[in-house]
C-alpha cells in the first residue's frame, strides 16, 4: 500500500493502546475520551475504504504495527513506573529495548532478505554511489533513534493513550508531504475520513485535559 494509506491505518493506534492498558495494566478511560476514540476509528474506515492503494497486506502490517507499538509503549510506561536495575532512566531504557530488537531483528534480516541482499546493493550502487547510500542510511537511523528517544522521554510524562493521539498528529505531517512531495493522489473520501481522525485526536485531548482539571480541583477540595 501507498505511505498515505499505512499512515492512516497506523492512526488507529490510540484505541489499540486503550484496550491493551485496559486488559495489561487494569486502566480505564472516561466516557468523553472514550467517545473522542470513535471518530478517530470512524474516519480511519473512511480513509481505507476509500484509499486507492489499499491491500489487505498492508492494511494488517499496519494493524498489527499498532499492536506492537501499543504494546511496546504500555509494558515500556509500567517498567519506568517501576524501574528494574540502577540507571534506568527513559533514555536508558530505549537503548535497552534498541539492542534487544536489533539482536532480534538480525537473523530475521538475514535469513528473509539475505539471499537478494547483494543483488539489491549491486543494484542501488549502479545508480547511486555507495558513499551517498551509506551516508543517507546512517543519517537516517540518527534522526530515528533521536525521534524515539525524544518519544520515550514523552511517555515517561504522560499517559499511554494520550502519548499515541499524540503520535497520531504526526501522521497529518506524513501525508501532507506525501501529497506535496511525492505527488500521491488521494480521494476526497480519503481527505475526509483522515480529517475525521483528526478532529477525533482534538477532541480527546480536549477531553483528556477536562479530566485533569476535575482531577485537580478534586484534589484541592479534598486538601481544603
Amino acid at each position: 500500500g501507498a505511505v498515505p494509506f499505512t499512515q492512516i491505518v497506523r492512526a488507529a493506534e490510540p484505541v489499540c493502546t486503550a484496550l491493551l492498558s485496559w486488559g495489561i495494566l487494569g486502566a480505564t478511560i472516561s466516557a468523553p475520551a472514550a467517545l473522542a476514540l470513535v471518530p478517530i476509528v470512524a474516519g480511519v474506515a473512511l480513509a481505507s475504504v476509500s484509499e486507492l492503494s489499499f491491500t489487505w497486506l498492508s492494511f494488517s502490517g499496519a494493524m498489527l504495527s499498532n499492536l506492537a507499538f501499543a504494546t511496546r509503549n504500555i509494558l515500556s510506561r509500567a517498567s519506568m513506573d517501576r524501574p528494574k536495575g540502577k540507571n534506568m532512566t527513559p533514555e536508558n531504557l530505549f537503548g535497552v529495548l534498541t539492542v534487544m530488537s536489533f539482536l532480534w531483528a538480525l537473523p530475521c534480516a538475514i535469513l528473509i532478505e539475505g539471499p537478494t541482499a547483494l543483488a539489491k546493493w549491486s543494484a542501488a550502487t549502479a545508480v547511486k554511489p555507495a558513499s551517498y547510500i551509506l551516508q543517507y542510511t546512517v543519517s537516517t537511523g540518527l534522526y530515528f533513534y533521536l525521534y524515539n528517544e525524544v518519544a520515550m522521554l514523552a511517555l515517561n510524562n504522560v499517559n499511554p493513550v494520550t502519548h499515541a493521539v499524540a503520535n497520531t498528529l504526526k501522521r497529518v505531517v506524513i501525508l501532507l508531504a506525501c501529497v506535496v512531495f511525492f505527488k500521491t493522489p488521494m480521494t476526497p473520501l480519503c481527505i475526509a475520513g483522515s480529517s475525521v481522525a483528526i478532529v477525533g485526536s482534538y477532541l480527546y485531548s480536549m477531553a483528556k485535559g477536562r479530566e485533569k482539571a476535575l482531577a485537580k480541583a478534586a484534589a484541592k477540595k479534598g486538601a481544603a
